[in-house]
């Protein structure tokens, strides 16, 4: 007897955020040079900082060919010292705002600017608009981070290197300036954009009295090059990637509502190991890194430099969502982690995938993740291997899904919304997102491993 049974839901039918992702990437822009740093306009449309002082749009996986900005007559260099970092304003649908980091052909320095989007033209912004929020000096032209990004509180952050070069076998930081309350390097600062002239200190920030010798943007010490990190826009925990001297990069965690300042070691310490002792007081207030690895001098001398990502939040890979991404610039390494709140506790996994100078990550605003290859020019959107469902067909017809192939035991497969896909024999599977429907018929099964 003929039998038919649908299945419409919305929720997991087997525990998929129990499973580990596997990584796939695909290549989403090409085209750019030495591409630096992404911001999302919205889910398809991104503006990206290139190392050239230019920004460039890019429209459901096109590019422009004519920049959304251009201040290449305004940097240091067009190879690699213009623009390291850019964001928008939150509410940029309205007012247009565009922050860029720049580093100033003039001096060196590096320049937080604020730029406007063209009154008659959302495809570019007004180069004259441009309002100098912030500038720091970096006479060393050492390590100088560049990441901006809005929190969820509303205020600009913004990170700094401690200025040093970092060479090979060297001390790092010889002049203190990240454990410094003075100075302006080695820093996480806070400031708010939208009060003051050009900006305010927010009344929350820990050194905000203008009498206690600290600047009052000062949010957070004890950085090195912190290479990229990101708020998670769920739950507001802050990921700071740190690059190490010559033996250890580490990757810090600082939960919501976290007091401030915290205080992430360098270079008392770098990563969870102690480097120097100089200067070194109320050291058992410093942050342990949630994790550090190996680098040149505890690797084989083999290169290390992290690079800061994201947590998943997106909605089209299931089993990759709560998971951070991030990844190393120098190994070209890919690593999914996933924290549990509860405990504290983490797993960490590398990926097969890999991309060559690992350069940044990027967030849409659905929560779709990227990631930028910096001498390649390629920007790649992330998902897994899982196996969506292009239209509505027969479980065991490869033309139902994206691969064009037939589900295993090993795959994860995501059932699209409306598309409806009918099993009529045994069909195996590692897990299932039903967003659609399923239909069952006579000898019609799903067995999971």
């Amino acid at each position: 007897m003929r039998f038919l049974v649908l299945l419409w839901l919305t929720t997991l039918l087997t525990p998929v955020a129990a499973q580990t992702p596997v990584i796939q990437l695909t290549p989403y822009a090409t085209g750019l040079f030495h591409p630096v740093d992404l911001a999302a306009i919205n889910a398809s449309t991104f503006l990206v900082g290139q190392a050239n002082g230019q920004v460039r749009l890019i429209s459901n996986g096109t590019l422009n060919p004519t920049p959304y900005l251009d201040i290449g007559n305004l940097v240091q260099d067009l190879e690699y010292n213009g623009i390291f970092g850019l964001c928008l304003h939150p509410n940029y649908a309205s007012n247009g705002y565009l922050y860029v980091q720049y580093f100033r052909k003039s001096d060196k320095a590096g320049v937080v600017a604020r730029y406007t989007r063209h009154a008659t033209d959302p495809n570019r912004a007004d180069p004259a608009s441009a309002l100098i929020i912030l500038t720091i000096p970096y006479p060393g032209e050492g390590h100088r981070s560049g990441r901006m990004a809005f929190g969820p509180d509303g205020y600009l952050y913004i990170t700094t290197g401690d200025s040093e070069r970092g060479d090979r076998g060297s001390i790092g930081d010889p002049n203190g300036y990240a454990q410094n309350l003075q100075s302006p390097f080695g820093k996480l600062l806070r400031i708010d954009v939208n009060s003051g002239s050009p900006y305010a200190i927010p009344p929350t920030n820990p050194y905000a009295s203008p009498t206690d010798g600290v600047p009052d943007a000062l949010y957070a010490l004890g950085l090195r090059n912190p290479w990229r990190w990101s708020f998670d826009r769920l739950t507001g925990d802050l990921w700071i990637a740190d690059v190490g001297q010559d033996g250890w990069d580490e990757l810090n965690f600082m939960p919501a509502g976290a007091s401030a300042p915290q205080n992430y070691g360098w270079r008392c310490y770098e990563g969870s190991h102690p480097y120097i002792s100089t200067g070194c007081t109320n050291t058992a207030s410093f942050v342990t890194p949630l994790l550090d690895y190996p680098a040149y001098n505890n690797n084989g001398n083999r290169t290390a430099s992290i690079t800061g990502g994201f947590v998943y939040r997106g909605s089209r890979y299931p089993s990759l969502y709560g998971w951070y991404v991030y990844g190393d610039w120098s190994q070209g390494t890919i690593w999914t982690l996933r924290r549990n709140a509860a405990t504290g506790t983490y797993q960490n996994v590398t990926q097969a995938a890999t991309v060559a100078d690992l350069v940044s990550f990027g967030e849409g605003t659905d929560g779709e993740l990227y990631v930028l290859s910096f001498q390649s020019g390629t920007i790649y959107q992330i998902g897994t291997d899982a196996i969506r469902s292009v239209q509505s067909g027969n479980w065991h017809d490869p033309a139902t899904w994206d691969c064009g192939c037939v589900p295993t035991s090993s795959r994860d497969v995501i059932i699209a919304s409306s598309h409806r896909v009918t099993v009529a024999q045994v069909a195996p599977l590692r897990s299932l997102v039903l967003q659609g429907a399923l239909a069952f018929v006579a000898g019609g099964i799903l067995t999971y491993p």
